[in-house]
């Protein structure tokens, strides 16, 4: 509405426009020659009176170049997902200050760890800039003004050091919070909770007294706090990280101790002997689930199940009940379609397969959330692409053993053809269920909600571009994974069915 020049202090804008005309005539045109002609003409007529907004004026730049931008990371050239970032990054579009962990994350690595203090100090320079401004203007001479052009001024200096007081409390949390992921010191996550505390203190005060004001916005913070809000849990996750990664390698010593000695007397040994010995030589998967009792047989299904809640739990800080739930169901229609197809000791052997990767899978995802926690799980995954590809490739070796080693286990009761059909059916179900459920809700906004709370992109995406549109991923994705799912739900059905009249199901 400014730019119209019909409501709020639209004079400010004037000078953009003034200035930009008057350069476009003559690149050496004096700026402050053309400040002051904008200050005699629409703020006040007195000649001192309108020195003393030039000089208030020149401060301005220091103000914006310091405070919306981070000097370290603006000078770069970043390219990211095929796309150039803007300099200001880490403000989407005007008002939105960002909180996803991809963002800042890459920020820091590329200011580097040794100009954050730098960093910071321009962000006060930005802040003291301003404050020197209004000064000014308060001490001139109140002769001359136009009718509320002076009161418009204060507000809008005012306006402006809320703002680059709020943004620069917020560089300072997020720089020391990656600080913090980055070098594991105590003392950075000490300064990390010192900018936290000013953070909230200055986006209340912010939100006070700018909410509802139309001429002075107040931010959208909502990203902001809700990137808060996890990096508050990340401590505390990686402790329950710490302790899961325990419990989890005791599981594992139990059950290779148990395998190399026999000594499978001790309650539960068993059932961690079987997951061993079935997960790492599914071959004798069927051999190592000889013998389990009814304790066994439901610790097999219990560890790793509660292993696969809690490390997802934890990486998301028990705040993405969406990824949660995607999950957990997709493993629910996996084991739930295999054991439909299967019975009797050949599903005891794959599901000893399946718990015993699961377990394994676990133990490197604990390790890498057990320094500090999910965010500094992402800081990695963003900033180090060695640790990034080595992490990856393990996790996704893990991933498709699990189905290889469930396969294995249960040829040696059904044959390797039967055996491949019922992986292919159960990991054709367990991904076309899923998929057509997002498929039903709409990916866009499935993507919206799953990266509302584990905050990977920036939160402005799907309000203003669209995720699957700034990511260019087709509407219908979740449609083709359902299809394809069920295809291989199909083909597996197909091999995994008995032939000739002499076959016959083994037990």
């Amino acid at each position: 509405m400014t730019l119209y020049l019909t409501s709020g202090f639209w004079q400010l804008a004037e000078l953009g426009t003034m200035q930009a005309v008057a350069l476009a005539r003559d690149p050496d045109t004096d700026v402050a020659g053309v400040t002051y002609a904008w200050a005699r003409r629409y703020l006040a007529s007195d000649p001192g009176t309108a020195l003393a907004v030039v000089d208030a004026m020149a401060s301005s730049r220091t103000a914006i170049m310091q405070g919306l931008y981070l000097q370290g990371f603006a000078e770069n050239r970043v390219f990211a997902v095929g796309l150039e970032p803007p300099p200001q990054m880490w403000l989407f579009e005007w008002d939105i200050l960002t909180g996803d962990t991809a963002t800042l994350d890459t920020m820091y690595a590329i200011i580097g760890a040794d100009r954050v203090e730098q960093t910071i100090r321009q962000g006060d320079d930005a802040v003291a800039a301003v404050h020197r401004m209004r000064e000014i203007v308060e001490g001139a001479s109140s002769l001359g003004w136009r009718d509320g052009a002076r009161q418009q001024l204060l507000d809008s200096l005012d306006y402006e050091a809320s703002t680059l007081e709020l943004l620069n409390a917020y560089r300072a949390m997020f720089l020391y919070q990656a600080e913090w992921h980055d070098t594991g010191s105590a003392d950075a996550y000490t300064r990390w909770q010192t900018a936290r505390d000013a953070f909230a203190s200055a986006s209340a005060d912010h939100l006070e007294r700018y909410t509802g004001d139309v001429e002075h916005p107040a931010w959208n913070l909502t990203a902001a706090e809700l990137g808060v809000e996890r990096a508050d849990r990340d401590l505390a996750m990686a402790w329950i990280a710490r302790a899961l990664l325990a419990l989890t390698l005791a599981w594992l010593l139990i059950g290779i101790f148990s395998a190399r000695t026999r000594l499978v007397r001790r309650p539960g040994a068993a059932a961690a002997r079987a997951t061993w010995i079935a997960s790492t030589r599914p071959w004798r998967a069927q051999e190592s689930t000889l013998g389990l009792d009814d304790l066994d047989k439901a610790l097999i299904v219990l560890v790793p199940g509660a292993l696969l809640v809690g490390t997802r739990a934890v990486q998301t800080s028990f705040l993405a009940p969406a990824q949660l739930a995607i999950t957990l169901g997709a493993w629910a229609v996996f084991v739930a379609l295999l054991l439909l197809l299967v019975r009797g000791r050949a599903a005891w052997a794959a599901l000893s397969a399946i718990g015993g990767v699961i377990v394994l899978r676990a133990v490197l995802l604990l390790f890498a959330l057990a320094f500090t926690g999910p965010g500094g799980y992402w800081f990695g995954f963003w900033t180090d692409p060695v640790r990034r590809t080595v992490y990856i490739s393990l996790a996704f070796a893990a991933f498709l053993w699990t189905f290889v080693a469930a396969g294995w286990a249960l040829a040696a009761r059904l044959g390797a053809r039967r055996a491949t059909g019922v992986v292919l059916a159960a990991v054709g179900a367990g991904l076309a269920v899923p998929a057509a459920i997002i498929g039903v809700i709409g990916l866009e906004r499935a993507l919206t909600v799953w990266n509302d709370q584990l905050g990977l992109l920036p939160w402005g995406l799907a309000r203003i571009l669209g995720i699957t549109t700034y990511l260019e991923i087709p509407d219908a994705t979740a449609w083709w994974a359902a299809a394809f799912g069920a295809a291989l739900l199909a083909v597996g059905l197909l091999l995994a069915l008995p032939r000739g009249p002499r076959a016959q199901v083994r037990r």
